[in-house]
């Protein structure tokens, strides 16, 4: 189950503060004087400036390309670590005594130097497209002077070591090439007797006369192709065409079993006399007349002459019906014939198709034969070319082989030929300082007044703050103690629960009031001492942290 405690007031937390009042004033008057003395004795620190700016090759790249992909901008910050290295800095720290008091306490030189680094600031100006254009040093110390000197000193070893840099980079590029120059013409010098020799050693069986029958090999290499490819032509064609004899086959007999499923269907239609026109119309037209005569019956008398003449035409009809299922076997005989002949000239047409086709077959076979002939021939011819052209010595491919070397190397050693030249060129600029180079455009400022001097009223400020906020910090600390027990009427309802009734105050006697008037006393003069005897602590603590000094 979770403990709440009681919501304070902005009253009731008035009244704690009212009540550690002195927690809270003794901290912030012993911070504020600690601070003051502090701030008050702190040296006097001066910044000196200077601006350099990096300057654009006075020749053009191109007539002097660089020897580098990196520019003097991107190469800086690799300079920086070079000037701010023990090695720089020492010499410096120990030419203007920098540092004295640290060095002679004993403090190691790294960290006076590291001191140093810190001391000494160095902010790039940049273009839009993010290359370095510019920058400035500066750098802070006791003694303007100095701050001046060291000023200039690093903005001179930024210069030096740019034009160093820049020299021993053009330099060492210079030596590379002029070594891979010298071992690339040992090896052009090399391949250029071995030229020699070959062509002395076959003077009489040089390989001029080669070139026309190469040329025809390569004539007849392409015809060869040409009549493989019109070869699978026919090869594909002829597929095609007896794919399509297969489905003429195929569809011959489809025609066999439809003609004579036709043919069969047919006679049964022909056999079935019920279902021809001419019978339904004579059952109709007897029907018909059968109506009348029964009509005519109910009217006269048998031998009436239209009763008579309607039993007639009734025979009439039935003979003809007769008559009609006579003739059903003749038509089931056309019907098959008629079939049969339909079924024919299908076949015979197909069979025309077919035969069409069988024919082009067979051309298509000769035409094949001619070009399985032409390729024989060819290879014959082939094979001749190439006998001739193996007759001939080897020596072409002796000297295709080293001119090959040889062009190659020549083509080496002239580009590093033009990489030297451009070479030499870049270490003339370089020495006579024509590159691109890092220039002083303001020299070392000798600082006239303090730079930490604006800062020391908000140092004292700061410092007082931060004794108010430990005075807060430790009058809340005990008061922290006091949420743990009831204190009044509020705390007493909040956390029974209970209506509170009544209330008693606390009955002392004059004696013990004074007596608690003096233990209050002496308390606060006990803490007033004890902050008095803080002071000079405090003092000494913030001395040796510096910590008014790194931001001063």
């Amino acid at each position: 189950m979770g403990f709440e405690f009681r919501q304070r007031s902005a009253g009731e937390y008035v009244e704690m503060l009212r009540r550690r009042k002195w927690f809270v004033i003794l901290p912030t008057i012993v911070f504020f004087i600690a601070t003051v003395w502090v701030v008050s004795n702190l040296p006097n620190m001066y910044i000196s400036r200077s601006s350099l700016i990096i300057m654009p090759p006075t020749i053009s790249e191109k007539v002097a390309p660089s020897l580098t992909d990196a520019d003097l901008s991107q190469r800086v910050q690799a300079m920086k670590q070079v000037v701010l290295s023990r090695s720089s800095l020492e010499p410096m720290i120990l030419k203007y005594d920098l540092y004295a008091e640290e060095r002679a306490s004993g403090v190691p030189i790294e960290r006076v130097i590291g001191r140093m680094i810190g001391d000494v600031g160095v902010i790039t100006e940049t273009a839009d497209d993010r290359k370095v254009v510019g920058f400035t040093i500066s750098y802070r110390n006791r003694s303007p002077e100095a701050a001046q000197d060291v000023t200039a000193g690093i903005a001179q070893m930024y210069v030096a070591a740019s034009n160093l840099e820049s020299t021993q980079s053009a330099e060492t590029t210079r030596q590379f090439i002029n070594d891979r120059l010298a071992q690339a013409k040992s090896v052009l010098d090399g391949l250029e007797q071995e030229r020699l020799n070959v062509m002395r050693a076959n003077v009489q069986t040089l390989p001029e006369s080669s070139h026309g029958l190469i040329a025809q090999l390569e004539g007849l290499r392409q015809r060869e192709q040409t009549i493989s490819k019109d070869k699978e032509t026919l090869i594909i064609e002829r597929g095609r065409v007896q794919e399509s004899i297969r489905a003429m086959n195929s569809q011959m007999r489809l025609i066999e079993d439809y003609g004579e499923r036709e043919t069969n269907d047919a006679v049964a239609r022909a056999s079935r006399v019920e279902d021809t026109p001419a019978y339904g119309q004579l059952i109709q037209k007897r029907a018909e007349v059968t109506a009348r005569l029964e009509n005519l019956k109910t009217q006269y008398r048998d031998k009436h002459p239209e009763i008579v003449q309607a039993e007639g035409d009734i025979r009439t009809i039935n003979d003809e019906i007769n008559k009609l299922a006579q003739t059903t076997k003749q038509r089931a005989e056309q019907a098959t014939q008629l079939g049969t002949r339909k079924a024919q000239m299908q076949r015979e047409s197909l069979g025309i198709e077919k035969a069409r086709a069988e024919s082009q077959i067979g051309m298509i076979n000769q035409q094949m034969a001619n070009k399985e002939n032409d390729l024989r021939q060819n290879a014959g011819q082939i094979t001749l070319l190439e006998a001739k052209i193996n007759t001939i010595p080897n020596v072409k491919v002796a000297l295709e082989g080293v001119e090959g070397q040889y062009q190659s190397a020549k083509s080496n050693y002239d580009e590093l030929l033009k990489k030297f030249n451009d070479a030499q060129q870049q270490v003339v600029l370089e020495t006579n300082a024509q590159g691109e180079t890092i220039q002083v455009v303001d020299p070392a400022s000798l600082p006239q007044e303090p730079a930490n001097a604006a800062k020391r009223p908000f140092l004292m400020f700061a410092g007082t703050m931060g004794g108010l906020v430990f005075g807060l910090m430790l009058a809340a600390g005990y008061e922290s103690r006091r949420f743990l027990t009831i204190q009044n009427i509020e705390d007493a309802r909040y956390y029974t629960g209970l209506p509170v009734l009544a209330s008693i105050p606390p009955l002392r006697m004059e004696q013990d009031i004074q007596q608690e008037r003096r233990a209050y006393n002496l308390r606060l003069a006990a803490g007033v001492v004890g902050s008095v005897l803080l002071i000079p602590v405090l003092v000494v603590v913030m001395q040796i942290t510096g910590i008014f000094e790194r931001f001063g």
